[in-house]
């Protein structure tokens, strides 16, 4: 297996941020380019929406909302103008059952709000939308956001740019003529990185093109069009990301640190790191707790030392932060800074900090599974949560084991969303992590049966990380194809050391 392992990191290093595609950004990138316009018309759903193969409402609001004003703004033909009639009628249906979804994503108290704005400013029909909207609770977070970020929209310390699209083009352009009279810097150059883009972000990026009618973030652009044949990713690069969750799943399967392979990957993370922690990319002045608390991990594991403040950075007074100016707090960042603090014993706050996320875990409402705002499925939540604290705080994990002892399916699989085409794969993997997890800590027979019907399922069903739906979390839904494919991976080299030991 460790072959194998090794041939799969080498691929990762030849083809670095592997990602599927986002109609989201495509459909900011189709201001700019005719191919991405033409790649859009052809992506709508046959409801009317655009967006993921899931039908998650966020996802598909926000894809749609973003589709339907680039159409408008750059095609007149009837074609076009049905397209833009099938989006507004998915979207008087989709927005009174956003709160059927399990977590909103990112940024979207601030997006669906701004997107209405420039709609109802192109003249389309989403005049009762917005009343609908602004009558709503959803309101409220959107207030409480924008008195977090009011002052740091366009600092590069924080993530808040990641979504610039939310102001809309008359806001931008405000700002940096208020600059330009004031003698100060552009307030979108001084928020750009070195790369062109903002953020990383696409979708944010072409916006801030267009609205300025700027060629300054087209380098960025061409770029990704080219690496991606023509589509925008939700997010590129993130090296960081992509490296640290890799080798983490990886090393839960296996002794990571004979794999010669991921040497360079470790001397990568260890490069970026900085007194602050690190981000999803060297790109970015911002940091988050997620990418940091698995670097920590690993560099630990590897034997190099950091400065673990780097996790201090992120501590509030009763649980972490993820990002800056976090509105709600991540059960997940608590999980992996857990697992990374688990193994390091010389670091001095270990015990304390330890005992702060485990309350704030235990502080949250209690379900039979976790779910949280990086990934649609409760099955990665829960997998994780029992991977992280078995051992620790095991009567935590209690009623998480018994849900998927209790939901595993006839044919060996776990799914949270049975009508969507091979979402079973992903999920069912990050089962059968927390079940070999629990096996290791306890040799339980009826566990390891179950386990063995869980690989039995991935053998049979899996194939590659492109051919599965995107699951994962941000301003859109995405798949982070290297990331996915670890884990699994990581569930197969688990199970033959688990059959191994007898």
């Amino acid at each position: 297996m460790d072959k194998q392992l090794n041939e799969f990191l080498k691929k990762m290093a030849q083809n670095s941020s592997h990602i599927s595609s986002s109609a989201y950004d495509t459909a900011w990138a189709a201001w700019l380019y005719p191919e991405a316009m033409d790649w859009l018309l052809g992506a709508q759903h046959p409801d009317g929406s655009w967006g993921a193969e899931l039908e998650y409402y966020h996802d598909r609001v926000i894809t749609t909302l973003a589709a339907i004003i680039a159409i408008t703004a750059n095609r007149g033909d009837l074609e076009a103008s049905k397209k833009v009639s099938a989006g507004l009628k998915y979207l008087e249906k989709a927005i009174p059952r956003l709160n059927e979804d399990v977590y909103e994503t990112v940024g979207f108290e601030l997006l669906l709000p701004g997107l209405l704005t420039i709609a109802q400013i192109q003249g389309q029909g989403v005049d009762a939308l917005v009343q609908r909207f602004g009558s709503s609770n959803l309101l409220a977070p959107t207030k409480e956001k924008l008195e977090l970020v009011r002052r740091a929209i366009y600092s590069r310390e924080v993530p808040v740019g990641f979504s610039l699209e939310f102001l809309g083009f008359e806001q931008l352009r405000e700002s940096e003529k208020r600059a330009q009279s004031e003698g100060r810097k552009s307030p979108i150059e001084q928020l750009r990185s070195s790369n062109g883009s903002i953020h990383d972000s696409p979708a944010a990026t072409a916006f801030a093109d267009v609205a300025l009618k700027s060629t300054a973030g087209r380098g960025y652009l061409n770029m990704l069009k080219t690496r991606y044949g023509g589509m925008m990713p939700a997010f590129a690069p993130f090296e960081l990301f992509e490296s640290a969750w890799a080798i983490h799943h990886l090393s839960l399967g296996t002794d990571i640190t004979r794999l010669d392979a991921a040497r360079p990957f470790i001397d990568q993370l260890k490069r970026a790191w900085k007194p602050k922690g690190l981000s999803f990319s060297s790109n970015l002045a911002f940091a988050d707790l997620d990418d940091t608390a698995l670097a920590f991990r690993l560099l630990h594991l590897f034997g190099e030392k950091v400065d673990p403040a780097g996790l201090e950075y992120f501590e509030a007074e009763k649980h972490f932060r993820c990002y800056p100016l976090e509105r709600n707090i991540s059960i997940d960042v608590h999980l992996h800074i857990i697992h990374a603090l688990r193994d390091a014993h010389e670091f001095p706050r270990r015990e304390e900090m330890l005992a702060k996320a485990v309350n704030a875990l235990r502080s949250q409402p209690t379900k039979d599974f976790i779910t949280d705002k990086w990934h649609v499925s409760p099955y990665y939540s829960t997998g994780h949560a029992i991977v992280a604290l078995t051992g620790l705080a095991d009567e935590f994990v209690e009623k998480h084991v018994a849900w998927l002892l209790k939901t595993q399916r006839e044919d060996g699989s776990w799914t949270y969303y049975p009508g969507l085409p091979k979402a079973a794969i992903e999920e069912t993997t990050y089962a059968v992590m927390g079940l070999q997890a629990l096996y290791e800590h306890k040799k339980d027979g009826a566990l390891l049966d179950r386990i063995e019907k869980g690989i039995a399922y991935l053998e049979k069903h899996y194939t590659c990380p492109e051919e599965l739906p995107r699951l994962w979390i941000t301003k859109i839904l995405y798949n982070p194809y290297h990331i996915v494919e670890s884990a699994v991976l990581a569930v197969f080299a688990q199970y033959e050391r688990l059959k191994s030991r007898g």
